[in-house]
């Protein structure tokens, strides 16, 4: 499913090692669902986790700023539903 999403702000978050399990960092975009009728589109943000190489490309530079998703899957994890698939395009709107 490709969907429309508008970048509605960044995230960095951090976190220690724990438990013999190592420490990390994540770049999210949390994006809020732009399809039509807007009646039905999704209400929340949807957080949606940078590869490596999407951070690159796209992190600091596509705030406010409407994203074309390949979406994959929506998983429910313990803080609620997360975006997984590839960043297809761009749009200055």
């Amino acid at each position: 499913m490709v969907a429309t999403f508008q970048v509605h702000k960044q995230t960095y978050g951090r976190w220690p090692a724990k438990n013999g399990k190592p420490g990390g960092e994540s770049f999210d975009l949390d994006l809020i669902d732009m399809s039509l009728p807007a009646d039905h589109a999704y209400r929340g943000t949807l957080p949606y986790r940078l590869s490596p190489d999407e951070k690159d490309k796209y992190w600091g530079k596509v705030e406010r700023k409407h994203v074309q998703v390949a979406v994959h899957e929506i998983q429910t994890t313990q803080r609620g539903p997360v975006l997984r698939g590839v960043i297809l395009s761009v749009n200055e709107k």
